[in-house]
């Protein structure tokens, strides 16, 4: 269906169960660290569809390298969905990340699939 890049730290270890429920979905699936700008090489490999950021660990590194992939061309269409954002940073996320859409984990393989056909 689509390629989904995750930004998650432990790299997605802690989501697996939800990872796997986007495979099953038929995603190809790649979860990053993102350690801004450690990460930066990992990003170059492939494009993806849809980013997903995992807003519940962290969430400055996601929002700091989600940011750095909206600027780039390439990316100008591909949707970010940030997933258990605590209410605290919604505000800065909106503001940093305007195009960004919101969701949770528990309902995120129904939010990838709705991102995904709207692209």
């Amino acid at each position: 269906m689509a390629s989904i890049l995750v930004l998650a730290m432990g790299g997605g270890t802690e989501r697996a169960e939800q990872l796997e429920g986007l495979r099953a979905a038929g995603h190809e699936v790649q979860a990053v660290e993102p350690r801004w700008p450690e990460c930066k090489p990992e990003l170059f490999r492939n494009w993806p569809d849809l980013v997903i950021v995992d807003g519940g660990r962290s969430p400055s590194h996601g929002r700091a390298t989600a940011r750095w992939m909206s600027t780039q061309a390439r990316l100008r269409t591909v949707p970010f969905l940030f997933v258990d954002v605590p209410d605290q940073d919604m505000d800065r996320t909106r503001r940093e990340l305007p195009r960004a859409q919101f969701a949770t984990w528990a309902s995120v393989v129904g939010a990838a699939a709705r991102l995904v056909k709207r692209r």
